[in-house]
């Protein structure tokens, strides 16, 4: 094969990287727009599908310098990388550090059906737990409770109500000082207002599973 041919051939190959490299990134900013403005704080999408959009647009600019290494504009185009990206890490840990949930997922506990349970982050409560209910490939959030990792949940849709196995758990502040013992505590699901009925059988199932009626349940 001539030089010149695999020159051309070379610069064509080059080109594409270039475009392959710009239209990910630019599509990755745009997905994570969309999904921002569509999708409601308390959505999320399963399977941590949201997280590759933003992984894409945060790694995409180093992909950009690396496909720019022989085009004209390499210098614009590096110097666009490297301030879009500077930009993109910042924000994306101001807005983890705030409680956004954007370059980790939050922690998964144990789950019942449709209903699980995620560790929701926030700077005043370390033990804040969200409950989601799953509803195709979307986890929408129902309620928050303070707990402690429960490891096992039971939903009793029925009542309004969702109970909480939580294990013994030693305290560190900054070393062991004190251990919880386990808990078995009843919460409301939903915030919808309990009549006198609904209210006996929800003792009742307290009583049955050997477990106290929470701070939602309080009269």
């Amino acid at each position: 094969m001539q030089k010149p041919q695999w020159n051309r051939i070379k610069d064509f190959v080059q080109r594409k990287e270039l475009s392959l490299a710009m239209g990910l990134h630019l599509g990755a900013i745009f997905l994570c727009g969309l999904i921002y403005i569509l999708l409601p704080e308390d959505v999320h999408l399963r399977w941590g599908l949201t997280y590759i959009p933003i992984w894409t647009a945060l790694l995409s600019p180093i992909a950009l310098m690396i496909a720019a290494r022989k085009s004209k504009r390499k210098v614009v185009i590096r110097l666009y990388s490297g301030l879009i990206g500077i930009g993109l890490w910042l924000l994306a840990i101001f807005l983890q550090v705030i409680g956004g949930d954007i370059v980790f997922p939050s922690t998964y506990f144990c789950k019942d059906g449709d209903y699980l349970v995620r560790r929701e982050y926030d700077f005043f409560d370390n033990n804040l737990i969200g409950v989601y209910k799953v509803n195709g490939l979307t986890e929408k959030r129902i309620s928050f409770y303070s707990y402690s990792s429960p490891d096992s949940i039971k939903v009793y849709d029925s009542l309004n109500v969702i109970a909480f196995y939580c294990p013994s758990e030693i305290q560190e502040d900054p070393w062991p000082t004190d251990t919880i013992a386990p808990l078995r505590v009843i919460e409301q699901l939903r915030d919808n207002g309990i009549d006198s009925e609904r209210r006996k059988k929800i003792e009742q199932l307290a009583h049955r599973l050997n477990a106290r009626l929470g701070y939602t349940l309080a009269e």
